[in-house]
């Protein structure tokens, strides 16, 4: 639910993250409109933060601001996709790599955290909390690369990213098939492999990408705007 912002004088900066998280969210489809009043309505500021907020996501790729219009959420295409999944497949080995020459008991034990915590509680009933999942674990890698300039880069293209797992955890199966490699990576961290780490890294997130792709090539519209058509409808 979107929290009500207490005017003070940090409100642009508050209003951008409230923003930020809801557009990036699957609450907001992608390719929709995005109501500036209403979002200032609930906010309770005016329109003037919510629209320098949106500003700022078109700068980021995260919005499409149409003149006259209003802004409207980007539709990532099969070349996105594809640019995003070479970026982050290359960006997450990195980090794999440079956190398994770091890792010690402590790390691998909130690692570990993470998975158990999920496949305990919420693997059977709420499986829609798996991306946030997915986004702490591969935040401690992060840390473990000891890189604060390879953690900005990679976080530069977290949102766009971001929205396609949401868009590829829809299904028990996916999220099963992606704790199983996260287990497979957690391994290679505490064995300290480098090579095996980046290695398996790299396939997870290919993996998810080309699924995604796939699907793309199958409806021949961007991922989760327009459903399959029936047979014999036009």
């Amino acid at each position: 639910m979107m929290r009500k912002v207490v005017t003070n004088r940090n409100i642009r900066e508050k209003v951008y993250e409230i923003v930020h998280e809801y557009v990036i969210s699957s609450a907001v489809p992608p390719g929709a409109k995005i109501d500036e009043e209403q979002l200032a309505s609930k906010l309770g500021v005016s329109k003037t933060p919510v629209r320098e907020a949106l500003s700022k996501l078109a700068i980021d790729g995260i919005v499409r601001i149409k003149p006259h219009r209003g802004a409207y959420k980007v539709q990532l295409s099969k070349e996105d996709i594809a640019e995003i999944m070479l970026i982050r497949e290359t960006l997450e080995g990195l980090c794999a790599r440079l956190a398994a020459k770091n890792v010690d008991a402590r790390a691998i034990k909130r690692l570990e955290g993470v998975l158990d915590t999920f496949e305990e509680k919420d693997l059977a009933e709420n499986i829609s909390s798996y991306p946030e999942v997915y986004e702490t674990f591969h935040r401690l890698v992060y840390d473990l690369t000891k890189s604060p300039r390879l953690t900005r880069i990679v976080q530069s293209v977290r949102d766009l990213s971001h929205m396609l797992r949401v868009q590829y955890f829809r299904t028990p199966e996916r999220v099963a098939r992606s704790l199983a490699t996260h287990r497979r990576l957690l391994e290679a961290l505490k064995k300290g492999d480098a090579e095996l780490a980046e290695t398996t890294c790299k396939r997870m997130t290919r993996s998810g990408f080309e699924t995604l792709l796939k699907e793309f090539h199958e409806t021949e519209v961007p991922v989760e705007i327009v459903p399959k058509r029936r047979r014999g409808r036009t």
